[in-house]
């Protein structure tokens, strides 16, 4: 069976569903294959292009193809300022059922949202009309958005003409759970669009580390390597006196400090409390007792040519990534398993 799993909006959970439901099935002795046709988190690894999620995906699943093969299309926005002419739908279900072959249960991934695509003929209602593989919808927010987002990503799909097995609400928090199981879900069902989870917030699952700041901002690390693994919890601009920062820093764990290169009082300042890295824009290196410090504590320094304004947006953008560490991999399956009808999407 093929299930094209999408977005509602983005950043609404596809990755965590689909892989729980990859685990699951694999864990039932069954074969599963894995396919991103439009690739919008792109790594450069050995000079070859591929996906994250698709990285993320072959690593977890043990899947057999080439990672670079899970996912096709990697330069939508060139495309549409080309124009170009290449029938890529073809060539994306040339695919498809190239990685299909021998799987019990494939599992296509969209892109960052229901309508992302439509340019190409591309989006998720027409890739699952045109390979016939029913649409599990993914959503995420507040009540409103929820009901208000899958009620038009569904009719977008099925006027397209392609199925949807129904709704994933995913990232609930404790206190707006009740919300969506009596109110949230009923508005959908009512609408025919059935409710298949509602799997509550985890935040444990992809914690944004200095890590993948240091990619995103492809920033140097001056010092505390040994830390790039810290969680962030907050990001803080120190634009500020070290008073006034300090007061912030003192509010919030974990918090990534984004200040200019030669502002020593704040970055020593930062090293006293719960940091988790100092990001120091215009490329000005900082003293060399704030390198010795941070590595002494284990701070990772990055270093950036832009500007603070300019890091602030980029960091602001910077979505956290899973892991493929076995205890996030558990915790994926775990919450599919206990508040997704998964045995339903599989078959």
């Amino acid at each position: 069976m093929k299930v094209l799993i999408a977005s509602t909006r983005t950043s609404a959970g596809k990755t965590v569903i689909g892989l729980g439901l990859g685990l699951l099935t694999q864990a039932q002795g069954e074969r599963v294959g894995y396919f991103k046709p439009l690739a919008d988190r792109l790594v450069s690894r050995g000079g070859l292009i591929c996906d994250r999620d698709a990285e993320l995906f072959h690593t977890a699943l043990s899947i057999p193809e080439e990672v670079e093969r899970l996912s096709l299309i990697h330069d939508y926005t060139t495309l549409i300022e080309d124009r170009r002419g290449e029938d890529l739908r073809r060539t994306v279900l040339e695919r498809l059922e190239e990685l299909s072959q021998g799987k019990e249960l494939m599992l296509i991934e969209g892109p960052r949202n229901y309508s992302y695509g439509s340019f190409l003929g591309l989006s998720v209602a027409e890739l699952g009309a045109a390979s016939g593989s029913p649409i599990l919808l993914v959503a995420n927010g507040g009540l409103g958005v929820v009901v208000d987002k899958a009620l038009a990503a569904a009719y977008f799909v099925r006027s397209h003409g392609a199925a949807i097995l129904g709704v994933v609400i995913n990232g609930v928090r404790e206190e707006e759970r009740e919300e969506m199981a009596e109110v949230a879900q009923p508005a959908l069902e009512e609408r025919g669009l059935e409710v298949l989870g509602i799997i509550p917030w985890a935040g444990e699952l992809a914690p944004l580390t200095p890590r993948q700041l240091a990619e995103a901002l492809n920033a140097r690390v001056l010092a505390g390597e040994p830390g790039l693994e810290r969680r962030v919890g907050s990001v803080l601009v120190g634009a500020m006196t070290v008073d006034q920062a300090l007061r912030g820093l003192r509010r919030y764990r974990d918090v990534a400090l984004i200040t200019g290169g030669d502002r020593a009082d704040m970055q020593i300042a930062a090293c006293e409390v719960s940091t988790s890295c100092l990001i120091l824009t215009g490329g000005v290196y900082p003293d060399q007792v704030v390198i010795s410090k941070a590595d002494d504590l284990k701070i990772p320094i990055l270093l950036v040519p832009d500007d603070t304004y300019t890091t602030a947006q980029r960091v602001e953008a910077v979505e956290p990534q899973l892991s493929p560490k076995r205890e996030k991999l558990e915790l994926v399956e775990r919450l599919v398993r206990d508040h997704v009808a998964w045995e339903r999407l599989g078959r």
